[in-house]
């Protein structure tokens, strides 16, 4: 736990630090339907303290299977649940405004339901930004659950490098390559041999934060460690094994 924490860290850090994702690789077709008429007409509401105010009155643009709607009285119909919510009427993308959150959903089946947080406003909003608009807020509300997800993939990632390691350990004392005498023996060793790539893994992530970078190394030092603790183990158990048994000079080795 102590190594995976290690190797959290830069990837927790990192993510803390990003405020917007662009919503287009995850929505890539919706966003491309809100155009420069609908942003005029949505730049006539205010958005203050994540509450969308206006007019009543429900405006929608329907083009191509699209919706694009600010409805603050809540009349549009959705179904299904969040992360796979689609707007009722058949339409394979929806752009709806509502009074405290926003509907998005994309053909490629992706959808959700993301709340307006309480700094955003509407004021820079463009026909070329609205990916960016809906990233930042989208990015807002799942960041924790983004970096839960991240840190869980470290940890299976961590968890099975060092199961690997400690099979080859253990299968090497069927051909007594190694004096390993059991399955956790095998482990402490796979363990002890990821500390130090663990280390190295975390200290590059916090200078420069390349997640692939961090698992080359953290595998591979730990894949070169272990070679070391084969040699270490091999030479040491070797030569307490020719001293038991009195090895090339007789029993005066032994004494």
């Amino acid at each position: 736990m102590f190594l995976t924490a290690c190797l959290t860290a830069p990837v927790s850090i990192a993510l803390m630090k990003m405020d917007r994702f662009n919503a287009g690789n995850l929505l890539p077709n919706v966003v491309q339907k809100a155009d420069a008429a609908f942003i005029k007409q949505l730049k006539g509401y205010q958005l203050t303290n994540g509450r969308l105010t206006g007019a009543d009155e429900l405006y929608r643009v329907e083009k191509e299977k699209t919706l694009l709607a600010v409805d603050l009285k809540h009349e549009l119909k959705t179904s299904g649940e969040n992360g796979r919510i689609k707007a009722e009427g058949g339409y394979q993308n929806a752009l709806i405004f509502q009074s405290d959150h926003l509907i998005i959903s994309d053909q490629s089946g992706a959808g959700f339901s993301v709340r307006y947080p309480a700094k955003a406003g509407l004021n820079d909003l463009g026909a070329d930004h609205v990916g960016d608009f809906i990233g930042a807020m989208w990015f807002a509300q799942y960041k924790p659950l983004i970096i839960i997800l991240a840190c869980s993939a470290v940890f299976i990632i961590s968890l099975f490098v060092t199961a690997v390691l400690t099979g080859g350990i253990w299968i090497s004392k069927k051909s007594n390559m190694t004096g390993i005498r059991s399955f956790k023996e095998a482990a402490a060793a796979a363990v002890c041999g990821s500390a130090l790539p663990a280390a190295a893994a975390m200290a590059f992530g916090m200078i420069r934060f390349d997640f692939i970078m961090m698992l080359l190394i953290h595998s591979c030092g730990s894949a070169l460690m272990v070679s070391f603790i084969f040699r270490h183990i091999f030479k040491t158990r070797h030569h307490n094994e020719n001293l038991q048994s009195g090895g090339n000079h007789g029993k005066s080795a032994a004494i």
